[in-house]
C-alpha cells in the first residue's frame, strides 16, 4: 500500500531537506505542514501536497493529518520573539499528540539532540529532550531519533561554522569549543529519517545516531577550515563569556542563525555523543560516511548570507 508521509515543520532546514529526498527516493506521497509552507514549498502533482498549518493550532493540525500514516516532527520555536521556547515547545508537542490521535496516524518521527539526561544540559537540549518525552507519553509509537551537528548547509550550527571560517582570519574560541561531539552528514541524517518510516518496531525507539568520528568543536571548526584551504590561528580562552560569543554571531552571521545560535550555543558546553549501538541495531544497512569526506562535500557549497 502506498504511504502518506506529513513532514510538520516542512519549510526548516530538515523539512525542506527530507522533501527532497523522499520525492526522489520513495514513491510516498508527502504533505508538506507549517505555518507559511505554500509560501516557501513548490507543490508536485501527485506527489507533495503543501498545506497552511499552525502546530499550535488543533482543529487545523488534526485536519492536515487525516489520511496520513507517518508523521515526521521537526518543530522548534527557538526563532519566536517569545523567549520562553521551552514552554511553547512542550505545548505545541501535547497539541500535536492529540491531532495525530485524532486523525489516526500509526508513527510519529521526531528528530532530537544528543546529550546525556544526567549531566547539567542547556535550556535546548532540555527542550529536545522533553518534546520527545511528551511524544512518548501520549502517542502509541514514537522514534526519537538524537543526533549532534549536521553537516551540511542550511544546517543552523554548522552555517555558523562556515561563516565564522570564511570572515575570521583570527579565531578566539571559548572553553566550550573543546566539548566533544560527534557530528553526522546531511546525507546520512536522512538515510536513518527515511528508514525510521518502515523500520520494524513494536515500542518506543530513542536512537542515537552519528558519524563515525568523536571530536571537539575546535578539531571540527579547524577541520573545515583545512577543507576549504584555510588556515585560521585559533585560540581557546577559558574565561571568554558566553555574552561575547553572542555578539560575534551579531557580527558574522545571518541575522536569523545568529539568533537562533546564542539560544544553540549553550548546548556546545554539553557532551554530544553516541552512547549506545542502538543505530547500528535497527538499521545495519546503514553506514555513516567520515566527517572529513561531510566536510570537502560541504566546502562546496554556497555559504549562506
Amino acid at each position: 500500500m502506498l504511504m502518506t508521509i506529513a513532514i510538520v515543520g516542512a519549510s526548516g532546514f530538515l523539512g525542506q531537506r527530507l522533501i527532497a529526498y523522499l520525492l526522489e527516493t520513495t514513491d510516498y506521497k508527502i504533505v508538506a505542514l507549517s505555518r507559511h509552507a505554500t509560501a516557501r514549498i513548490t507543490p508536485v502533482f501527485d506527489r507533495l501536497s503543501v498545506i497552511d498549518a499552525d502546530v499550535l493550532d488543533e482543529e487545523q493540525m488534526t485536519e492536515a493529518l487525516f489520511g496520513v500514516d507517518v508523521a515526521y516532527f521537526f518543530v522548534h520555536m527557538m526563532g519566536q520573539t517569545n523567549k520562553d521556547f521551552y514552554g511553547q515547545e512542550a505545548i505545541a508537542a501535547h497539541r500535536f499528540s492529540a491531532a495525530v490521535l485524532t486523525s489516526g496516524v500509526k508513527r510519529v518521527i521526531f528528530m532530537g539532540g544528543l546529550g546525556d539526561d544526567h549531566d547539567q544540559l542547556s535550556q535546548h537540549l532540555l527542550s529536545r529532550h522533553n518534546t520527545g518525552t511528551v511524544l512518548r507519553e501520549n502517542l502509541p509509537l514514537v522514534i526519537e531519533l538524537r543526533a549532534s551537528m549536521i553537516i551540511g548547509r542550511g544546517s543552523i550550527s554548522f552555517d555558523i561554522i562556515q561563516n565564522l571560517v570564511h570572515k575570521l582570519p583570527f579565531m578566539t574560541l571559548p572553553r566550550w569549543s573543546v566539548t566533544l561531539t560527534q557530528p553526522i552528514a546531511l546525507h546520512d541524517t536522512l538515510e536513518y529519517l527515511t528508514a525510521a518510516a518502515t523500520v520494524n518496531v513494536a515500542h518506543h525507539e530513542i536512537i542515537e545516531i552519528g558519524g563515525p568520528d568523536v571530536m571537539s568543536y575546535r578539531d571540527l571548526y579547524v577541520s573545515y577550515a583545512s577543507a576549504i584551504g584555510r588556515h585560521p590561528t585559533v585560540v581557546v580562552v577559558p574565561i571568554l563569556p558566553e555574552w561575547l560569543g553572542g555578539w560575534w554571531l551579531n557580527l558574522f552571521t545571518p541575522r536569523g542563525h545568529a539568533r537562533i545560535g546564542r539560544i544553540m550555543v549553550h548546548s556546545m558546553s554539553n557532551k554530544m555523543v553516541v552512547t549506545h549501538a542502538r543505530a547500528t541495531q535497527i538499521f545495519p544497512n546503514i553506514h555513516p560516511e567520515s566527517i572529513s569526506r561531510a566536510l570537502i562535500e560541504s566546502a562546496h557549497s554556497p555559504v549562506s548570507q
